[in-house]
């Protein structure tokens, strides 16, 4: 009997040690942060509300917090030559904590100025993936407004997205080096066009979706008037390869000389699970 009690109580103990080790482990994980911004057809912000935890979040020190803040918003529509209404979405985040962070997901929303959903869209795009302290990164998409949705009542854009603390930290970020850049007026009036060469100056190879190029375009205010990118060619370990990125699918009616600023940002891709 004093055995079968000894077994028990070693038993419960263990069970004890383990879910005590489990809830360390949750306790030192990551943070998830998720944050929405309210746009109205003028590009400008009316409301936000970022910061905010997600459910699963877990309280961990500073040091592991996400922290961030919206700097930019653009969103402006029009119609194409086909009469269809077209649209571009920047949100631009700033890093503004201790760690480095992911910017793991995005959704746009498009509302009527009651509040009633006229659209969702998930296809948008996120550049750099990780970004450092003090660094910047976009949530960004060019797209269409579905035929059949009336625009009598005002459209607002509404993205809600989710960014976490990489737990890579700064081993996500690879870069690479950019030269030879130009910028002009895409044929037809079809939007920029941006080439470039892009050189590897790593000690591994690339393959076609290693690599996004993005390019950040600014009036002369420091506007976001869009942003178009693509992927790199491979590379060797120390090789080159050239690039062009156009604004095609986005915003046409911008020429070059709107522009009065432009960045090209050529970092790997990066996923975290």
């Amino acid at each position: 009997m004093k055995k079968r009690t000894l077994l028990r109580t070693l038993c419960a103990c263990l069970t004890v040690c383990i879910f005590a080790g489990m809830a360390m482990a949750s306790s030192a994980s990551n943070t998830k942060e998720t944050g929405s911004v309210t746009i109205d057809g003028n590009g400008n912000t009316a409301t936000t509300a970022d910061g905010q935890e997600a459910t699963e979040a877990t309280t961990t020190t500073a040091e592991q917090k996400a922290e961030y803040e919206i700097v930019h918003t653009t969103f402006t529509h029009y119609k194409n030559s086909l009469k269809r209404e077209n649209y571009c979405g920047v949100v631009e985040i700033k890093n503004t904590g201790k760690t480095y962070i992911y910017l793991k997901d995005c959704t746009f929303d498009f509302e009527d100025n009651e509040g009633h959903l006229l659209q969702s869209d998930t296809m948008v795009s996120k550049a750099p993936d990780v970004i450092a302290p003090g660094e910047l990164g976009y949530f960004f998409h060019d797209g269409l407004i579905d035929e059949g949705v009336s625009l009598k009542n005002g459209i607002k854009l509404v993205p809600t997205f989710t960014v976490e603390v990489c737990k890579h930290g700064q081993e996500a970020i690879v870069d690479y080096d950019v030269s030879d850049v130009d910028i002009r007026d895409n044929n037809h009036g079809l939007g920029l066009k941006v080439t470039g060469r892009l050189t590897n100056n790593t000690s591994e190879a690339t393959n076609s979706i290693d690599v996004m190029v993005v390019v950040v375009f600014f009036d002369k205010n420091g506007e976001i008037l869009d942003i178009g990118y693509t992927y790199a060619n491979e590379m060797a370990a120390g090789g080159k390869t050239s690039f062009e990125v156009t604004t095609l699918f986005g915003n046409k009616k911008v020429k070059k000389k709107d522009v009065a600023d432009y960045k090209v940002i050529a970092r790997g891709n990066f996923m975290q699970f």
